[in-house]
């Protein structure tokens, strides 16, 4: 028989490795050649040369990305290239057509990662049958069953679940960061729906929830594209380290320099972003909030802010009251009136009048900035004061020379910093989800902010603060809450029929378009679709010792964390997870790696579950505790649509230019067999209801209803495709087949999706991406409580813990009184943990779990590069390989994440040591846009600067 490249794949795993140039012919030793009793065929290969050659041929060529969670470079255009079924390499398209000669185009997009997936997905990680555990989780033992076996046994086990008293509400889903828009993404979202079964809101619990953006704008999703650099004069890389971790969008920060921009990084260590900078200022870690407000300082006493940008955009000129501090509401003008309008001293009129709602327009209006007023209050005389005056006052204890004892930046460069900002023509601001892991990263986001807001650095060509990026085929949202069995179109026009009321109820409101999907985004938040990870965690997981003992660590709290936890429960600012979890899905993600604390919740959450299984490619360190792991399809082999951002405007597609290896299967084809089997054991068994988590009874036809009454099966994913791409109003008139045979489409507008709508500007054909351009060119009220960005914030909790104006604390001494701040960051070797066991991706770091450290802390414990030691403080320890990087500074240590556990000695790694406290201002709710919705307002990781102390292993 002829032995393909395919078939020896399939048969060996790729577990040998030949020498080709040894496969020729030598013959036998004496006699033996003689006796050889029939002649061996010539081999083709004489050499590597050979091998090398035979990449320039191929049977076919086809479209393909990765939509595992590059996030800020989110898709990338490559040709796959397919030998005797195949992949046998990748190649960057290059084929991104520019909008403008001028302007640079993306030309090409891709990254090392990218380059080598085709020898990723059938290396000895790949997964090729489903397993089922043997012996204890996690001890290594599996059988290989049949996916009938498999699917009858976890089908049988969810029924089993669903008609127990726990309900489904006991069945929780894990979705990860490697999602699509289609046969993964959504596949899993209607598989929820039809099961009524809760997934866990990821965007929190990993960091990228953005949460003093939130609280200052009124949502995180905002961003322009990455071209729109080109416009800028000033780019700041603060709060990120793009060189290192947006490979295809690098190239946007060197051209816009070329082009004249300056550029400056602010970062504690000398990383790779500020060695492509004009200027680099260390500031000490946790330390960035009190260099902004003292930047934000410089500007208010020299009067270079944009006075302008001030008066209309923020709510500075807004009048608080003296007494308290707390806005001064029509509430307390007057009997009956709005906890929501509020008032400004207008200098044209000599008097004080309600703030415009409906628009940011000012008209005659001048909004005083400064200034003591007296009114006549419902309950007797008030004085108030814009503001802006506190606010002045405020930051007097940031001047710079106070300033650089906290954060360790000279008095001269904050100045300049601060005049820079205020002075350039048009800034931007790239940062990252950087600050949102940092325990008091709210107020470091605040201060950003401020200072952009005072130089009226946004809204304009080439001047903005990147926000959370998220642009997106806008179908995906809607089909994923579609119900019944009848045509999605007519589904999804009951659907818009059902929900025109409540629309209109907040029209009449005055909410804009924007405010009104958050405000339903709240509302369904409510319903319990989607639960907070870390809140599930404390509560369900037996994580309340590790997450929730904040008052240890946090001086500024005078009570227990338990208390704002139950307080917040109580007034209904967060959800309170109940039903205790029985089966857990892992479904594009990786939790055994990403949980903070991992090992804890392993051995604690583990124990009370019935199932536990993981949909995966390879063999995670998840999958790796699971009861049944289910290979699904390689990235290549099926057909699907990527989410995307604003920074790469264009929705792109994977597609299969190979058949799946062995058993795997694409995960819409998974997901359809798992609700298929569902149905017909529910039937074998005489069940046709059960009780959804809201005791509302539901038929087990749930197959019937995840395909729109079998229209869109496991047989015929591009069908269901392109209709994703039929009811999108963003993508123009691309179909499924257009957009797989050019691999890519440019969005044409943000469409009606609750992400998408964030971003608040129209998008123009031949003109880059400018975020918020409604907010400045056509006055739209931004979605907060004052319709203003938001710098005021007299919410209780606020108020409680000294935080109702953006102010610096001092990192708490997480993990005990020791002297090094641990840090992290995106790894340039892998995308969370796809590519870290990467033979290619190991040969070009440690191949290890390393750890950063500065030279002068590394000689004073006498450790040398390539030791090994003992990372440990209070909570836990673990070991890894010493790194000594002139580039960091002393008192800060960097493990760059997503080390698998299992290339750890003792299975344990970083994450052990962060005991990722809940700071209790993210429970904070009932404040119009401070409440929980899907991605935001929930408790998020607060892993960064965690305290620890290393020492070397003898």
């Amino acid at each position: 028989m002829t032995m393909t490249r395919r078939s020896f794949i399939k048969n060996t795993g790729g577990a040998l490795a030949l020498s080709l140039v040894q496969l020729q012919w030598k013959g036998g030793m004496g006699s033996a050649e003689a006796a050889t009793p029939f002649k061996f065929a010539d081999v083709t290969y004489s050499g590597f040369e050979d091998v090398y050659r035979g990449k320039w041929k191929w049977d076919s060529v086809a479209k393909g990305t990765h939509f595992v969670n590059c996030w800020y470079q989110r898709g990338c255009n490559w040709n796959v290239y397919v030998k005797d079924g195949v992949v046998w390499r990748e190649e960057q398209a290059g084929i991104y057509e520019p909008i403008d000669p001028k302007i640079p185009d993306y030309n090409p997009r891709g990254c090392q990662k990218g380059a080598c997936y085709s020898e990723r997905m059938y290396d000895e990680s790949r997964l090729r049958h489903p397993l089922k555990r043997v012996g204890e989780r996690g001890g290594g033992g599996w059988k290989r069953v049949s996916w009938d076996e498999a699917l009858n046994d976890i089908a049988d086990k969810m029924i089993d679940v669903m008609i127990s008293s726990d309900g489904p509400g006991s069945v929780v889903w894990d979705q990860g960061t490697a999602q699509t828009n289609g046969g993964a993404g959504l596949a899993m979202l209607r598989t929820t729906l039809v099961l009524d079964t809760p997934v866990l809101d990821v965007n929190t619990e990993i960091g990228d929830h953005r949460p003093g953006v939130g609280v200052t704008m009124g949502k995180m999703t905002f961003c322009s594209s990455s071209d729109d650099l080109f416009h800028s004069d000033l780019i700041f890389i603060w709060g990120g380290n793009p060189i290192y971790t947006q490979i295809p969008n690098a190239h946007f920060i060197t051209e816009a320099r070329y082009n004249g921009a300056k550029v400056i990084t602010i970062a504690p260590d000398y990383s790779s972003s500020a060695v492509h900078a004009d200027q680099w200022v260390p500031v000490k870690v946790a330390t960035d909030a009190a260099l902004g407000l003292s930047m934000a300082h410089v500007m208010i006493e020299e009067g270079i802010y944009n006075r302008k940008f001030v008066q209309e955009q923020t709510d500075l000129p807004f009048l608080v009251r003296v007494d308290n501090g707390r806005f001064l509401r029509e509430s307390d003008m007057k009997s009956g009136g709005a906890e929501d309008r509020f008032y400004l001293y207008d200098e044209a009129a000599k008097e004080i009048v309600l703030a415009p709602q409906d628009s940011l327009a000012l008209g005659r209006m001048v909004p005083a900035l400064e200034g003591e007023f007296e009114v006549q209050g419902a309950a007797g005389k008030l004085k108030v004061t814009p503001v802006f005056a506190r606010l002045r006052q405020h930051l007097q204890q940031y001047a710079p020379e106070k300033a650089m004892a906290i954060c360790g930046v000279d008095p001269e460069t904050i100045r300049d910093l601060g005049r820079r900002l205020a002075k350039a023509r048009a800034a931007t601001c790239i940062t990252q989800s950087n600050f949102s892991k940092f325990y008091h990263g709210i107020e470091m986001e605040r201060a950003q902010i401020l200072c952009f807001a005072l130089s009226g650095q946004m809204g304009r060509k080439g001047a903005g603060y990147m926000g959370f990026p998220y642009l997106s085929v806008d179908a995906v949202g809607a089909l994923s809450m579609a119900t019944g069995q009848r045509s999605p179109k007519l589904a999804l026009a009951a659907m818009g029929l059902s929900m025109a009321p409540e629309i209109l109820k907040r029209k009449w409101k005055g909410y804009t378009t924007e405010m009104t999907m958050f405000d339903l985004g709240r509302e369904k938040y409510k319903g319990g679709d989607s639960i907070s990870s870390l809140l599930w965690l404390y509560n369900l997981g037996g994580m309340e010792d590790t997450y929730g003992r904040s008052e240890k660590w946090d001086p500024a709290m005078k009570r227990s964390l338990d208390a704002y936890m139950q307080e917040a429960v109580a007034n209904g600012w967060q959800a309170k997870p109940t039903a205790r979890p029985r089966i857990l899905f892992e479904a594009g993600g990786n939790i055994l790696r990403r949980f903070r604390a991992f090992d804890k919740v392993a051995d604690r959450l583990l124990p009370k579950l019935d199932l536990m299984v993981t949909i995966d490619w390879r063999m995670s360190n998840t999958a790796l505790n699971s009861d049944y792991v289910l290979p699904a399809a390689a990235w290549y082999e099926k057909d699907d649509i990527t989410w995307a951002t604003p920074l790469s405007p264009f929705s792109q597609v994977v597609t299969r230019a190979a058949e799946p290896i062995a058993e795997a299967k694409p995960d819409w084809e998974i997901h359809c067999l798992i609700l298929k089997t569902i149905q017909r054991r529910a039937a074998e068994r005489g069940l046709k209801h059960f009780k959804d988590r809201h005791g509302h009874e539901r038929t087990f036809d749930v197959y019937d209803e995840f395909t729109f009454g079998g229209r869109y099966t496991e047989k015929n994913i591009t069908e269901f495709l392109d209709l994703i791409l039929d009811v999108s109003t963003n993508v123009g008139d691309v179909n499924w087949e257009k957009l797989k045979k050019k691999g890519f489409t440019r969005f044409t507008g943000l469409g009606n999706d609750y992400l998408n709508i964030g971003n608040a500007t129209d998008v123009k054909p031949n003109e880059t991406i400018t975020a918020g351009l409604w907010h400045t060119e056509k006055k739209m009220p931004w979605p907060t409580m004052t319709r203003r960005m938001q710098f005021c914030i007299d919410h209780p909790f606020y108020e409680e813990l000294g935080e109702v104006l953006p102010v610096h604390k001092d990192q708490p001494n997480i993990g005990g009184n020791y002297p090094l701040h641990l840090t992290g960051g995106h790894t340039r070797w892998s995308i969370h943990s796809s590519w870290r066991d990467q033979r290619h991706m190991q040969q070009l770091n440690r191949g290890q779990p390393v750890i950063y450290i500065s030279v002068e802390d590394a000689a004073a414990r006498g450790i040398k590069d390539g030791d090994q030691v003992r990372l440990f403080n209070d909570v836990s320890s673990a070991q890894l390989m010493a790194k000594v990087a002139p580039a960091h500074r002393p008192g800060q240590v960097t493990v760059y994440h997503a080390w698998e556990p299992f290339m750890a000695k003792g299975r344990t790694t970083y994450t052990s040591v962060t005991p990722n406290p809940i700071n209790p201002l993210q429970l904070a709710g009932g404040y119009f846009h401070i409440h929980p919705r899907e991605t935001e307002h929930t408790p998020g990781s607060t892993d960064r600067a965690t305290r620890v102390e290393i020492e070397k292993i003898h």
